[in-house]
C-alpha cells in the first residue's frame, strides 16, 4: 500500500471492478501538513467516487467549524481521530474515534472540531467537486 498520496490526486473510480486500500493514518498526517489546513483549519481529499457512492477523507483543526449545510444525499460520517460535534436541527452528537453518525441529504447540519480530527464521509450517489 502507498505511504500516502500526491497532489493532484485522482479519486478511485468505483464504476470499475477493483479493490483499493488506503493508508488513512499517513493520508491524514499529510492533509494536516497542507497549506489549506494551516490557513482554513480544514482540508479534504476525495478518495473514491462512483455512481453509487463517494468517499471523502476530511481533517479539521481544533476549534474549526463547518457551517450549516446539506449533503447531496444520504451520508455517514466515521471518526478516525479526534473529536467533533455534529449538530442538526434535532440532535447534537459528540463523535470520537470509532464513532459514526448517519443522516439523510435533507438534514441541515454543522460540524465543530473540539480537537484536531480526521473522519471519513461516505455519501450515497455521485458528488461533483
Amino acid at each position: 500500500m502507498n505511504a500516502s498520496y500526491e497532489r493532484p490526486y485522482r479519486p478511485v473510480d468505483l464504476n470499475t471492478t477493483l479493490t483499493q486500500g488506503f493508508p488513512f493514518v499517513s493520508m491524514t498526517e499529510n492533509l494536516m501538513e497542507e497549506a489549506e489546513f494551516a490557513t482554513s483549519g480544514r482540508a479534504s481529499l476525495t478518495l473514491a467516487r462512483g455512481d453509487e457512492m463517494t468517499v471523502v477523507l476530511t481533517v479539521m483543526k481544533a476549534e474549526t467549524t463547518l457551517s450549516e449545510h446539506r449533503a447531496p444525499s444520504a451520508a455517514v460520517v466515521v471518526m478516525l481521530t479526534g473529536e467533533i460535534i455534529f449538530t442538526s436541527n434535532k440532535n447534537k452528537i459528540t463523535l470520537e474515534k470509532g464513532d459514526g453518525v448517519t443522516f439523510t441529504g435533507d438534514v441541515l447540519h454543522s460540524v465543530h472540531a473540539t480537537k484536531d480530527s480526521s473522519f471519513l464521509i461516505v455519501i450515497g450517489g455521485k458528488v461533483s467537486d
